[in-house]
């Protein structure tokens, strides 16, 4: 298997439980592969029927994506293709019964339509699997439950003793099941992998449709589209995408539009010029969810809240998929969260429009919450996190203001309470805003001593105070068929009674921008929430091996167009970073660099080897470098973060970190030193030179730091070596040139004055 895995992929080793569920598949087992986007799902079939030299078939619900998968397999040397309506070769299914292919693709209807002969000739000559992917469309528990998919199990008892692979990215327990059972799966092997994507920043924005927020937002894209990378804008309406496409286009940035409404012929044309990199951005609804097998894009956008959190989660997944750093934002409105009834219109069945009930209120509070937003998503998926804050999110990031609201959430509570669980959250904000509408006079709400004592606030405010107070606790919701009543939970009630209207004990709760009054400066916090995206995407690469990437990536792109296929399909970004931190001279050198295969050895090695060759040259660096790892962030405990953000995005200085006001006692520099230096072996970014500075790390210390490492040779232990050193040298010093040598960092780089300091005197 490894054997395959190098000369057909190119990798030298199997990512986290793909191999097991291979042996699983070639031992002839049903299998159920729960793993986030980006993690290798499709290699669990693509190795099997390589190793066996049979044919594995593949469904999968969308055309277009089956084409992607197609044209990448082949760029490989692996022969596939797929059956469907824009399939225009005749002969492509005589081949298939024929066991010409190692894998070929399907939609479900298709699957279902062959006649049986298709399969009798297939089964002698050998087929070795059957996979779904997408497998959650089978449930109506599912996101994207699709009809056609139900019929798959028909195939049983045309395929008997033959191994069934459901895959999917989002499933909860429930949906879990039901593929196990809608596929009649026989004692399955099933694999739950982690759902966190760790290379994505995910960050939610309300705002306020009109010309102003377009500006701002195709602002923000033409700065990030200046930096290379693919863009995703997801729409909910036809008619947002085709008013942030036309903004885009006047902007003079390269961007593409899908939608239903599009003819077959406009929405392939688009989706092909954005998959080969002729296109930046991509302005789309939904329709484009699945069907894209880019890893390359950087950036995914949604204009308006999902109708689910696992549609969210499947389509902020495009971002990222070969694990390079890439961000995802959520812009949303508070109307957004009034289309139940549009998502539940088409339900068939009471079950159905629970589920879709669900995950919309789901996908609204993550909109809502104040705390990590990492860590709400794998909570939903359940799956718990080892820390509260996971350092790659804007709640994470971004330090909000808190307000005692103990008042005003009395308000809110005590009318809730007096609806006495019947109606959503729209009728106690009316009743606090002095509404006179029919229902309420209906109710005789109009003579409740709470009505009108809220009229200060908007009824948006009163419903993001809801929101957060039922993200805190205090409050609860129930859905009854389509609608959704809130209710008071047990810590609220313990609220109110030990309250009164005029003396209430303290309620603080984060001031989210949509809790920001009138009159209020939200400036700062604004400010906080436009966090710099290109700042996340930090590569780990030095400038001129920045450089002699984007260079490599141009000569990708040529590559591609001369043999008719998409950059990535020749390799991806992953293998051409490699590439560019070692800048092999030979093919040997080139072979060993992960993500190189056979197929791209045999068919572009010369012209990658001479490209890198002239290149390297260009941007002054020497060919055979040593490959090392480019940071990418990793979880970091709470106080670490806090300390690096201090020091770093906010700019104070060490002893103020260290003697910050709202800790309950002060902390020793030194300790801070080591946060921050522990926050850089994590993949977090410093500035060196400013670090240097603060503790007063001279090139002579470096010298004699490196001096006694080797007499007490190993690194690793510290007391040792401060042994060996002056009083003067601490252990900051120490491990802050450990790490900068970990990372490639030498003192000469930073000042060649081996006498001075590197930067200044020390603080510590």
């Amino acid at each position: 298997m490894e054997a395959i895995l190098k000369s057909c992929f190119g990798f030298s080793a199997f990512r986290p439980y793909q191999k097991e569920i291979v042996q699983d598949i070639l031992l002839g087992k049903d299998c159920l592969v729960v793993m986030s986007t980006g993690s290798g799902k499709s290699l669990c079939y693509q190795v099997p029927p390589l190793v066996v030299g049979k044919t594995g078939i593949v469904v999968s619900p969308l055309l277009s994506l089956m084409q992607d998968q197609v044209m990448a397999l082949k760029q490989k040397g692996i022969k596939s293709e797929y059956l469907g309506s824009t399939q225009t070769d005749s002969t492509v299914q005589a081949k298939a019964e024929s066991g010409q292919y190692n894998i070929l693709f399907m939609t479900p209807e298709k699957a279902c339509s062959v006649p049986m002969s298709f399969w009798s000739k297939l089964k002698k000559a050998g087929i070795c699997l059957f996979a779904v992917d997408e497998a959650h469309c089978i449930s109506e528990w599912g996101h994207d439950f699709r009809v056609e998919y139900k019929q798959l199990d028909k195939l049983r008892d045309v395929l008997p003793g033959l191994p069934f692979v459901a895959l999917t990215a989002t499933a909860t327990e429930k949906v879990r099941s039901d593929i196990i059972n809608s596929l009649k799966m026989k004692d399955p092997q099933v694999t739950i992998g982690s759902f966190d994507r760790t290379n994505l920043f995910y960050g939610v924005k309300s705002f306020n449709r009109g010309p102003l927020f377009m500006n701002e937002l195709v602002l923000d894209i033409s700065k990030y589209v200046a930096s290379g990378g693919s863009t995703i804008i997801y729409c909910t309406t036809i008619k947002d995408v085709e008013q942030i496409f036309k903004a885009l286009e006047e902007a003079g940035i390269s961007v593409g539009i899908y939608h239903g409404q599009m003819d077959k012929k406009s929405r392939a044309e688009s989706h092909r010029l954005f998959i080969r990199d002729e296109l930046q951005v991509m302005v789309a609804t939904i329709a484009f969810g699945m069907g894209i097998d880019k890893p390359n894009i950087r950036q995914v956008i949604h204009y308006g809240c999902p109708k689910s959190l696992e549609s969210y989660y499947q389509e902020s997944g495009r971002c990222g998929r070969d694990g390079i750093a890439s961000v995802c934002w959520l812009y949303y409105t508070r109307s957004d969260f009034a289309k139940a009834d549009f998502y539940c219109g088409e339900s068939q069945t009471e079950n159905q429009r629970r589920a879709i009930m669900e995950s919309l209120m789901a996908a609204q509070q993550y909109c809502s919450i104040a705390t990590c937003r990492r860590n709400f998503l794998l909570g939903y998926f359940g799956e718990k996190s080892h820390s509260d804050k996971c350092g790659n999110c804007d709640n994470c990031i971004d330090s909000k203001k808190v307000r005692d609201m103990s008042k005003e959430a009395f308000l809110l509570l005590a009318c809730i309470q007096s609806c006495r669980g019947k109606w959503g959250v729209n009728m106690p904000v009316d009743i606090l805003r002095g509404s006179r509408a029919k229902k309420i006079l209906d109710a005789q709400f109009d003579k409740l001593p709470l009505h009108g004592l809220g009229r200060e606030y908007s009824s948006n405010w009163w419903k993001a105070l809801a929101s957060q107070l039922i993200s805190n606790g205090y409050l609860t919701e129930t859905i009854r068929d389509v609608y959704r009543t809130i209710g008071i939970s047990a810590k609220g009630e313990q609220f109110l009674n030990s309250a009164r209207q005029d003396c209430q004990p303290p309620l603080v709760l984060p001031v989210t921008s949509d809790l920001i009054g009138e009159n209020e400066d939200d400036s700062a916090l604004t400010e906080a929430g436009k966090m710099d995206n290109l700042a996340t995407l930090k590569s780990g690469l030095s400038e001129a091996e920045e450089k002699l990437f984007q260079l490599l990536l141009e000569e990708r792109m040529k590559l591609a167009r001369s043999a008719g296929t998409a950059p990535y399909a020749v390799c991806g970004d992953q293998t051409v970073k490699r590439i560019a931190l070692t800048r092999p001279s030979t093919k040997a050198r080139l072979a060993n660099i992960d993500g190189v295969n056979q197929h791209l050895l045999k068919m572009h090695g010369d012209l990658i080897l001479e490209a890198v060759k002239l290149l390297s040259q260009q941007v002054s660096l020497s060919l055979d470098g040593e490959y090392r790892e480019p940071n990418q962030r990793r979880p970091l405990a709470p106080a670490k973060f806090e300390a690096w953000k201090m020091w770093h995005e906010d700019g104070l200085s060490i002893q103020k970190i260290a003697n910050f006001p709202g800790r309950s006692a002060p902390i020793k520099e030194t300790t801070v030193c080591g946060y921050i230096v522990d926050a850089v072996q994590e993949g977090y970014e410093i500035d060196w030179t400013k670090f240097c500075n603060e503790i007063g790390l001279t090139c002579r210390i470096f010298s004699n730091i490196q001096s006694a490492v080797t007499k007490v040779g190993s690194a690793e232990k510290l007391k040792a070596i401060k042994d060996e050193l002056p009083e003067e040298i601490n252990y900051a010093h120490i491990k802050a040139c450990l790490v900068m040598q970990s990372c490639g960092m030498s003192p000469e780089g930073l000042d060649r004055k081996t006498d001075e300091p590197m930067i200044g005197a020390s603080l510590l």
